[in-house]
């Protein structure tokens, strides 16, 4: 794996974090780690909700098949303006590690993630790819970058690509409440800059942000909620989430 020194991660994390703004019109979207532990199994179960009341839901198992692959298998469901609701899709995600933070925190973690949804209906297919950075510093900080490429495969399928980005910043807090080993309190951004052969202009792209809070507990148990809302006329005004999972 490859390491190197923490002070070009640190400065290369907030690159990212000042120069991709992030969105997210995915309700159930996560700014994912880089991360993978050989043996990990997990469970997770995720969902959104948005203020023009559209809802999503997914629900998700990964198991580490090594230290540097991870296999994950995710169901998509959605209510659109609080109809029914309906099964969207079901996707294989290939998750890879290429670069692992050393135990004395120099270097990051990097991750490269190929995935591909069948869709439910009639809609095209898509196949994602996804860049994920993720350092911790200054013993209580993280930050995470993700950054996005999608295409539509298949019957009814658009040319080019929907490029995204999504950037998290957490702390560890001191807290001792609900019998939790951890609680990390942060803020993310996402981004939806738009279809390659015809990116718009900013205030016609989708930016969010908002707070995230993280709680774990020693069993594998794990909490995430947050909210975002809307910095440009393209993007939702806001939008709440809500994650339960659990690691074996």
């Amino acid at each position: 794996m490859l390491k190197t020194c923490s002070d070009i991660t640190l400065i290369l994390g907030l690159a990212v974090l000042g120069v991709l703004p992030a969105h997210a019109q995915s309700l159930t979207g996560n700014v994912g780690s880089a991360n993978i532990s050989a043996g990990e199994r997990s469970v997770e179960v995720r969902a959104g909700f948005g203020d023009n009341g559209d809802a999503g839901a997914r629900i998700h198992y990964e198991h580490a098949f090594s230290g540097s692959y991870q296999l994950r298998v995710i169901g998509s469901f959605s209510q659109p303006d609080s109809a029914d609701w309906d099964f969207t899709g079901l996707t294989f995600e290939n998750r890879f590690q290429w670069a692992e933070e050393a135990d004395d925190s120099s270097g990051f973690n990097g991750g490269l993630r190929l995935a591909y949804t069948f869709a439910d209906g009639k809609g095209p297919d898509e196949a994602h790819v996804r860049l994920t950075l993720t350092d911790k510093f200054a013993d209580h900080w993280e930050w995470r970058a993700n950054l996005i490429g999608e295409i539509e495969t298949g019957n009814g399928s658009e040319g080019g690509v929907n490029i995204e980005s999504r950037a998290q910043l957490t702390r560890e807090l001191d807290i001792a409440a609900l019998n939790a080993s951890e609680w990390r309190l942060g803020a993310e951004l996402f981004s939806e800059f738009g279809n390659s052969r015809d990116i718009p202009g900013f205030e016609q792209q989708a930016h969010q942000i908002g707070p995230v809070l993280k709680i774990s507990w020693d069993n594998g148990v794990h909490l995430q909620t947050g909210a975002r809302f809307g910095l440009t006329e393209g993007s939702d005004d806001s939008m709440f989430k809500l994650f339960v999972g659990r690691e074996f």
